[in-house]
Parts: C-alpha cells; structure tokens; sequence
C-alpha cells in the first residue's frame, strides 16, 4: 500500500473528487461561455484542452489508484494492460505540454500588447499547435504500449515512469528487453516532460513579467485597467507555473530517487508525488478561471445556480 493510513487515503480521496468537480466545472464554464458569445476564445481552447486531459488523468488513473488502495484487487489482461500503460503516459505527456502552452500563448499575448494576429489566424494557430502536442505525445507513447507485461498481484515494479508508486498498478508493468533500455526510456522521459518543461516555463514567466513591466511603463495611467487585467493574468499563470514546478520536482525526485536508490525515503517521495499531482490536477483549473474574469463571472454565476437548485 502506497497510502499507510486511512487519514492519508480519505485526504487523497479528497483530493481525486475535487479533480473531477473542478475540471468538470472549467468545461462546463467554457461551454456556457461559448454558448452565450457565440465563439470561443483561443485561450479558452488552450484551457478546455488542459481541463479535458486534467479530467481523463483523474478517471483513467486516479479513480483507479484510490479504489486499488481501498483494497479492491483489480487484476487487467494483457491488452487492457497494454491500453492503460500507454494512456497514462499519453495524457501525463499532453498534460505537461498544455500547462507550457498556457504559459507560452500568454507571454506572446503580453510581449505583442495583446495583437499577436488576427483572431480567427489565433485560433488555427491554437489549433494547430494543439493538435502537434496530442499527436506528437500519441507517438512517444507508444514504447509503452509494446513493452507493457501483465504481472502478479505481489510482483515489485523494477523501473517506475509513468505511476508514483512502489508495485504494479492494476497488475501492469513496463518491461524493456534490458534494464538500461528502461533506465535510457526514463531518462529521456524525465528530461523532456518534467525538467526541459520546468526550465522553459520559469523562463517563459520571468520574460512575461518582464514585459509585461516594459509595457506598463510605455502606456503609463492610460490604460489602467487593461494593465490591471494583465497583471491578474500573469499572477495566474505565475501561480500555476508554481505549482506545476513543485509538482514535477517532487515527481522527477521521486522517481529518479526510486529507480537508482530505493532507500528509506522512497515511500515519502512517493507518497508526496501523488499528492501534489492530484492537487495539481485539482486547483490548477480553478486557478486559470480565477484569472479570466470573463470564466471567473461564469463560474459564479454557474455555482449561484447549482446551490439554489440546491
């Protein structure tokens, strides 16, 4: 069991439900909103893609880790096995992909003041670099579905990529021809979905503050209240950087410190891992809603209308 108390397991459970609600919330936000202008935004495409992937993480493998640590024994067949591997890692991969395009379409947005093209040349622009990243990822993917083996219940996973914990999950492991075939796999998926990500998204944010400053200083008391939305957003996007750096440390901690140590620290390391991930899963929506003031309104209006029906 990768969760020793049952405190531990209600808190994650917490945390799996509030995944789901928050992200179901975002769509159904972004839907509304869609709806009434008659159109959707380029960043609300960017945020219903991340929304989307954030809420098939929590139903394809956070659902399914917190019923296994309930102790219900989930056993998958081998093609099953095959499917959820390579899943797992398609959507963690898209998830990283989509939190920089966050970062990156904004820092475009501030360092052109807001006219980066004309709206409809945004969209395809958003569409098309959307579409490279889930197709791009599908590809990567794929190693995991061939070299995806059904195992026993009490079998020890020998290499972790794609799950924070110590055993098989659901009965499924990756399995390379050689163990430095496994480690070469890990290494290039660690550098390219948790640290190269992390390096250009604080690169990205410290470039869009610094713009964003430049700008201020150009328009001066002109505009205050564009300058007042703009900052709002890069508090947003900064937060949500944060809170993915932390997230993707712990895990690249966690599972560099797994796979070529295996000391005492690991079930902590893991342990952690799984909750900042479901945190990050959980908050970072609402987060990017908070800093739209458009989506904020609409979540408001949205909630008002749940709870009296209520």
């Amino acid at each position: 069991m990768e969760f020793r108390s049952s405190v531990q397991l209600i808190i994650y459970g917490i945390l799996v439900f509030l995944g789901i609600l928050s992200n179901l919330l975002v769509l159904v936000t972004i839907l509304a909103t869609t709806v009434e202008h008659h159109g959707l935004a380029p960043f609300d495409i960017i945020l219903a893609n991340f929304a989307t992937v954030n809420l098939l993480i929590c139903t394809f493998r956070n659902i399914l880790l917190f019923i296994s640590e309930l102790g219900v024994k989930i056993s998958l067949t081998l093609n099953w096995c095959r499917v959820f591997m390579f899943l797992w890692l398609w959507l963690k991969c898209v998830s990283v992909w989509v939190t920089f395009c966050l970062s990156c379409f904004h820092f475009l947005k501030i360092k052109q003041h807001l006219h980066l093209s004309t709206r409809m040349k945004e969209i395809f622009t958003v569409i098309k670099l959307l579409s490279a990243v889930w197709l791009v990822n599908f590809l990567y993917s794929i190693p995991a579905f061939i070299y995806t083996e059904k195992v026993s219940m009490n079998h020890t996973k020998k290499l972790m990529l794609v799950s924070t914990t110590d055993e098989s999950f659901l009965t499924c492991s990756l399995k390379f021809p050689t163990r430095q075939d496994g480690l070469l796999f890990i290494a290039v998926s660690l550098i390219l979905h948790e640290f190269l990500p992390i390096v250009l998204m604080i690169c990205t944010n410290v470039s869009t503050v610094h713009y964003l400053n430049q700008h201020i200083r150009e328009i001066a008391d002109d505009h205050l209240h564009s300058v007042q939305v703009e900052r709002t957003a890069v508090k947003m996007i900064m937060a949500l950087v944060s809170l993915f750096v932390l997230c993707s440390g712990t895990h690249l901690l966690a599972v560099y410190y797994y796979n070529h140590n295996e000391g005492p620290a690991t079930t902590l390391l893991l342990t952690l891992a799984n909750y900042c991930a479901s945190v990050f899963i959980g908050f970072s929506p609402l987060m990017l809603a908070a800093g739209h003031s458009r989506l904020r309104n609409k979540v408001c209006n949205v909630l008002h209308i749940n709870i009296s029906a209520g």
